[in-house]
């Protein structure tokens, strides 16, 4: 194994899809990113916004069957992944090595099962000279984006910089773990759109203690807080890279029958303190009551927070609008983000029967409803903007007839303004 020490500039690699070439590009790793991940995100929510009616968005769903969500590992034989420390040693040491830092390193080092020789080979080869290359020998093709120092000088990015990002991304997913038809397939679909996604916050709901030790092994990237150790439960994911976390706390709901609560977390992004809500309220229509004063507890949670502290909150809420009604709608100073970034009628429903096949319910009726919400409780002044919601895992896993859920993924952009 040659080694040899890159210079500056960094190497970046796309979370999008290259639109002349039919490989992907992964992610982001190296010095100076963030102007390129800002343009992916930025592009992504561009096409998105180009979904305009339910017959647009069906016509990405009838896609599946070419562009479903790609699971290289076998479903029988699960690739051996080191432990936490030893993935952290590995992460280190690439990022030593190439004189690069531990986004780079988790990106190489993950796609080639933390081989370490491996990746850094991979990465001298895609690191030759300024420009695109494509590698082959991960777990899928992708391109790989080497930036010097007069290309971010033609692009105005300067020098590098320890700014804290001035975008926040948030993806709330009920993952359906209490299924176990397809779960291990579905599990990793999930892991593997989170990847690519890249959010700085996930919010989970149905995890079981299964596929909460799956994902915390394949996200190491992530801090993993979770909101029970039993039956199932919430969790929260924060992304070490972009977000700093501070506390959380457990707050249970005394008149649940299904163990339900709520987590609270602390987290800051620069000097933006920023506060995380994540919850899966009372499920069916049997247990309105229940679920209106989960609701209610949860409002009040969130108004107990300084007004000068920003809060994103939601989940799995199992709420229809006319419970929301009877409580007096939303409570000042909160928006709920689908209604503010458009309330496109595409992803209105996150629980839609006549989209997702993963339930089966007989005759003609399929329900469709908005069960999954998300909300920002805005700080005096305000610090976070919304500028894109939309829906994930809207395809097919390969090898199978499922969705990674019976429930869309929430996914919402944020511009984060200066302290």
């Amino acid at each position: 194994m040659r080694v040899r020490r890159v210079e500056r500039g960094g190497t970046c690699v796309l979370n999008e899809f290259c639109t002349t070439v039919s490989v992907p590009l992964i992610i982001f790793c190296g010095a100076n990113h963030n102007f390129f991940y800002n343009l992916a995100r930025e592009k992504k929510s561009e096409e998105s916004s180009k979904m305009s009616s339910p017959d647009e968005h069906d016509a990405v769903k009838d896609k599946a069957s070419n562009d479903v969500v790609v699971l290289n590992e076998s479903d029988d034989e699960e690739t051996e992944i080191p432990d936490r420390e030893t993935c952290q040693k590995l992460t280190e040491e690439f990022a030593k090595i190439t004189n690069t830092d531990e986004a780079c390193a988790q990106f190489y080092l993950q796609d080639r099962n933390w081989d370490l020789e491996r990746s850094i080979n991979a990465f001298f080869e895609a690191t030759q000279h300024t420009g695109v290359k494509a590698l082959h020998d991960g777990d899928e093709p992708e391109l790989v984006v080497k930036v010097n120092a007069s290309m971010f000088e033609a692009y105005g990015m300067g020098q590098p910089t320890t700014k804290p990002p001035s975008k926040l991304s948030v993806i709330s997913w009920n993952v359906d773990g209490l299924d176990g038809h397809n779960l291990k397939r579905r599990t990793k679909a999930v892991c593997k759109i989170i990847f690519q996604e890249q959010p700085d916050v996930v919010f989970l709901q149905e995890v079981i203690p299964e596929t909460f030790r799956y994902i915390s092994e394949k996200l190491p990237e992530y801090m993993c807080i979770q909101g029970n150790n039993v039956e199932y439960f919430t969790a929260v994911l924060l992304r070490r890279f972009t977000i700093y976390y501070d506390s959380h706390n457990i707050i249970p709901f005394s008149g649940s029958r299904m163990g339900r609560n709520l987590i609270h977390v602390k987290a800051h992004v620069g000097k933006l303190n920023l506060h995380f809500f994540n919850t899966h309220l009372e499920s069916g229509i049997e247990f309105e009551d229940e679920r209106k004063s989960q609701l209610k507890s949860l409002f009040e949670a969130v108004q107990k927070i300084p007004e000068t502290e920003s809060v994103i909150f939601g989940g799995d809420l199992n709420m229809r609008d006319k419970e929301l009604d009877s409580l007096g709608g939303i409570p000042p100073g909160i928006d709920d983000i689908w209604k503010i970034c458009g309330s496109r009628k595409e992803c209105q429903y996150t629980w839609d029967m006549q989209r997702n096949t993963n339930k089966e319910f007989p005759g003609r009726f399929k329900p469709k409803c908005r069960f999954d919400r998300l909300y920002v409780r805005h700080a005096h002044p305000r610090a976070l903007v919304p500028k894109h919601f939309g829906l994930l895992g809207i395809q097919k896993v390969i090898m199978t007839q499922s969705y990674p859920s019976d429930h869309w993924a929430l996914q919402a952009f944020f511009q984060m303004e200066a302290a």
